[in-house]
């Protein structure tokens, strides 16, 4: 069986992700760039080796800036529900031995229906002349192996008796297997930690092809307004945040070129837009509420059990969610927003449904026909801006306590219009 080239492995997936995120989000910067950055031009190339050994041919794309050559990545509308990104993920620093383990060992146990580690050891030279095994190096792949759930053991005395764990889909209809599947297509495609149902996907089609002779379905079934594959790069990061927020640890939370803090997870919040994540914690560094991009950290480990004090700070914070409208203005203090929407409910319904359905609880009323108030409380009205301009003419800020946020969005018509002399 031949390998990966060792230079290829990704031993730590902080070595690529600043320079993967650069390339699909941004698209625009060159070799150069990233030196200036401060990645060397070696670890560069070398990073880059490893990025485009794990990611779909053509990908990755190449153009010409006057003398500069600028990465950036290319999908196409036929793949816009593949996540290309999650792939990054599959690859880490292996062995010889960690594959001949796998495959041999499984081979042999379902070959046979019990096998202590001796039985195993005398019978993989049967199968392998390449790579040896001694007693040691096998015990530590099968406690690996069992650790995985690729196999199962029992003592029997002090003997330890070796097993195929059993086929978890064994009572499952082909016809739930198709449900699973239809359900994975989605789910993969809205959770925020959505790596993990990529590879789920992956290996229930395999097993449906492999051991079913079932055929997959390939059509597209869903279709997303907004489908953010970028979050993937930190799937790792948010999976240990959710880690301590389920744990009652406190983190110690390590971001880009800063000292590392500690702080008490109290909610991880998604913003569905802009595909953007953020931690909401208590620093308990400064004792401050803090909220932090998580696409900004670059490690995360657990730091201790918080005690119940420290939990009760954690329990008080989490109003905060139901009083911003995503992340701003944590000190503040509530605002009311009143909004004025104009628009035909015959011809237009899907502008009374986005409303009840993006606004965040907002309270709405019908004053006349084609007219409706919408009213919230928030802490920061003009982080609303964005979804407000989302609905053209049919908005009007009819006030916004304190903030000045009609005036800035009809600022932001003007510089508009003056740009592009007509919207």
């Amino acid at each position: 069986m031949a390998l990966r080239d060792s230079v290829l492995l990704i031993r730590d997936y902080e070595n690529i992700r600043q320079i993967l995120r650069d390339i699909y989000i941004y698209g625009c910067f060159t070799r150069d760039d990233f030196i200036e950055m401060g990645i060397s031009g070696r670890k560069y190339d070398n990073e880059q080796r490893r990025i485009s050994a794990y990611l779909p041919d053509k990908f990755i794309q190449k153009r010409r800036v006057d003398k500069k050559v600028l990465l950036y990545c290319s999908y196409h509308i036929e793949d816009s529900e593949k996540n290309y990104l999650s792939g990054t993920f599959r690859n880490k620093s292996f062995t010889a031995l960690d594959v001949m383990a796998f495959f041999f060992v499984q081979q042999l146990l379902g070959e046979r229906k019990e096998m202590t580690a001796p039985e195993i050891l005398e019978a993989l030279p049967n199968y392998n002349t390449t790579v040896v095994f001694t007693k040691d190096n096998l015990r530590v792949k099968l406690d690996e192996l069992v650790e995985k759930g690729y196999i199962k053991f029992r003592k029997e005395g002090r003997t330890v008796f070796y097993s195929l764990t059993e086929d978890i889909w064994e009572n499952f209809t082909d016809d739930e297997l198709y449900d699973l599947s239809l359900y994975l297509k989605f789910v993969k495609n809205v959770s925020p930690l959505e790596v993990p149902y990529y590879f789920f996907e992956e290996k229930l089609h395999l097993y449906m092809k492999c051991e079913r002779n079932l055929e997959i379905d390939n059509e597209k079934v869903f279709a997303f307004k907004h489908n953010h594959f970028f979050d993937s790069l930190d799937n790792d990061v948010l999976l240990d945040i959710l880690r301590g927020c389920k744990s009652g640890h406190s983190l110690s939370i390590q971001m880009q070129e800063q000292e590392p803090i500690e702080a008490f997870p109290v909610i991880v919040i998604h913003d569905s837009t802009y595909g953007r994540q953020y931690l909401y914690c208590f620093n308990n560094s400064n004792n401050k509420q803090r909220v932090i991009r998580v696409d900004k950290i670059t490690s995360v480990k657990p730091r201790r059990t918080m005690d119940s004090k420290e939990k009760s700070i954690v329990e008080s914070m989490k109003c905060f969610i139901k009083e911003c409208w995503c992340t701003s203005g944590i000190n503040e203090e509530l605002k009311e927003l009143i909004i004025e929407f104009r628009f035909d409910e015959e011809k237009e319904p899907y502008i009374l449904r986005r409303i009840e359905y993006e606004g965040h609880g907002g309270e709405i009323t019908k004053k006349m026909d084609r007219v409706y108030e919408y009213k919230i409380k928030v802490r920061d009205p003009d982080e609303m801006i964005p979804w407000i301009r989302s609905f053209g003419e049919r908005a009007k800020v009819i006030s916004s306590e304190g903030r000045n946020t009609r005036e800035t969005i009809a600022n932001d018509w003007k510089k508009a219009v003056m740009n592009y002399e007509s919207i």
